[in-house]
This record gives C-alpha cells, sequence and structure tokens, in this order.
C-alpha cells in the first residue's frame, strides 16, 4: 500500500511541476506580446518622455532664526524731585472808564428869510390917447404871391412905442394863417410911426399896445 501511495504522490507532484511549468510559460509569451505592442505603437516612448518631464520640486524648510537672549529689564534710575508749585497772588486792574459818549445834534435847519418885498411897479399912466396910426402914412404893401392864392386874413401884433412914435419892439401874437401875410404885417410896422400915447400934453413911452391889421382883397 505505501508503495502504491508513494507512486501517487509521485504523480501529482510531476503533474504540478508540469501545470507550473506551463503557466511561466505563458506569463512569459503575455509579457513579450505586451512589451512588443508598447514598442510598436510609440506608447513606451510617451510614458518615457512624462517620466523625463516630471519636474522635481525641492521644498526647503524655512529657516530657524536664532533669537538672542531677551533684553534685560530696565533699570529704575531715581529722578530728581518736581520744583515747588508757585502760587501768585491775585491782582486786581481798575477797569478803565467808558469813553465818553459823543451825541451828534442834528444841525438845526435856518429858517428862510423872509422874502424881500420888490417895489410895486408905478402905475400905468393914465392915457388921454392911446397910440395910432398915421393918417398919411403908408399902409402895407399886398404880396403878390399872397393875391394870386387870394390870402386874407387878420394878423395880431403887440408893440412897444416911444415918445417920438417909433416902434421899437413888434411880437406876432396871433396868425393869419399865412406866412408871408404875417412877415409883411411885421416889416411894415418896423419901418413905420405911429402917433405916441399922450398923457395929456404930454407924449408918453408905451409897451403891449395891441395892434390888429387886416389883409382883406378888394373887389
Amino acid at each position: 500500500m505505501r508503495g502504491v501511495e508513494s507512486e501517487r504522490d509521485m504523480y501529482y507532484a510531476r503533474k504540478t511541476q508540469s501545470s507550473t511549468r506551463l503557466i511561466g510559460f505563458v506569463i512569459a509569451i503575455v509579457v513579450n506580446l505586451v512589451v512588443g505592442y508598447v514598442l510598436v505603437t510609440g506608447l513606451g516612448e510617451v510614458i518615457v518622455k512624462k517620466i523625463v518631464d516630471t519636474q522635481v520640486v525641492i521644498i526647503e524648510k524655512p529657516k530657524v532664526e536664532d533669537k538672542g537672549p531677551p533684553p534685560p529689564p530696565p533699570v529704575d534710575v531715581a529722578l530728581p524731585p518736581p520744583p515747588p508749585r508757585v502760587i501768585l497772588p491775585e491782582f486786581t486792574f481798575d477797569t478803565p472808564p467808558p469813553p465818553t459818549a459823543i451825541t451828534q445834534v442834528a444841525p438845526v435847519a435856518k429858517p428862510a428869510p423872509p422874502p424881500v418885498a420888490k417895489p410895486a411897479p408905478p402905475p400905468a399912466p393914465v392915457l388921454t390917447q392911446r397910440p395910432s396910426i398915421r393918417r398919411n402914412g403908408a399902409l402895407p404893401e399886398y404880396p403878390a404871391a399872397s393875391r394870386r392864392a387870394k390870402e386874407e386874413g387878420i394878423v395880431s401884433l403887440k408893440l412897444c412905442v416911444d415918445t417920438s412914435g417909433r416902434i421899437t419892439k413888434a411880437e406876432l401874437v396871433k396868425s393869419s394863417g399865412f406866412p408871408r401875410l404875417d412877415e409883411a404885417t411885421l416889416d411894415w410896422v418896423k419901418r413905420e410911426r405911429l402917433n405916441p400915447a399922450m398923457q395929456g400934453k404930454k407924449a408918453v413911452a408905451i409897451c403891449d399896445y395891441p395892434l390888429d391889421y387886416q389883409w382883406q382883397l378888394k373887389d
């Protein structure tokens, strides 16, 4: 029986060795196939390149500064005592008197002087005869243009006549409405002499003597 068992063990041992060899052979073939595939497809070059391009980062540890020994504690120095406090006495100053107020006095308006009474003009002389046109005097000549235009009207004047009957001033008070007739009247009066005004038997000068002259065409 022992012989049979030993042969059986030897059989199983041989069978196990043959199986192991077969498995190793298969693994070798697979590895060779994989390596060949990598070499053919260029995958190995990519893997190698990635491995080469990998950067190596070196992390440096921070240096710890060597601190010296702590400074010695402060030494108490004896300070001199503070100076004594000086208390000044209170001084009372006299308040200056307020400045004298100057009151502005409004000037008093002086009363207006009373109006000086002007002497009254002498009374107008009582005339016994007023100035008049002389009978032998020349009458004004009718302007030819006014005659053709048939201009008519009354010219009112105010005259000053001296003692000889000469007219010293002539002023137009009212126009006839036609400048040619007004100018002809003034020119005639300035050349003409009138009978002077009389006060009794004495000739006197007079002003503001009114004189009206009528311009009228005759048929």
